[in-house]
């Protein structure tokens, strides 16, 4: 998988970073992933979230609630191997 993301990972990236397009720049809420992509509570889009700024694509900036900017992108996978195209 691009970037050593499991498919949630990926799923909550994706979110994060339509959200951010969609209102400007503003981030959404753990709620708000957590209700976005099915999770059943706000800890687990944390622990999601956590894992994302493990990996070097997602920072959080310090100090502020709600803040989170994509720090780079994911790469699109080749739908047969799953390699970078």
């Amino acid at each position: 998988m691009s970037m050593g993301l499991t498919p949630r990972q990926k799923e909550a990236f994706d979110f994060i970073d339509g959200y951010l397009a969609q209102h400007g720049g503003v981030s959404p809420s753990y709620q708000e992933i957590s209700d976005g992509i099915g999770l059943n509570s706000k800890s687990s889009a944390s622990r999601l979230v956590a894992g994302l700024v493990e990996r070097g694509v997602v920072a959080r900036i310090p100090k502020r609630a709600r803040c989170f900017s994509i720090v780079r992108r994911a790469a699109a996978a080749c739908p047969h191997c799953g390699g970078s195209l």
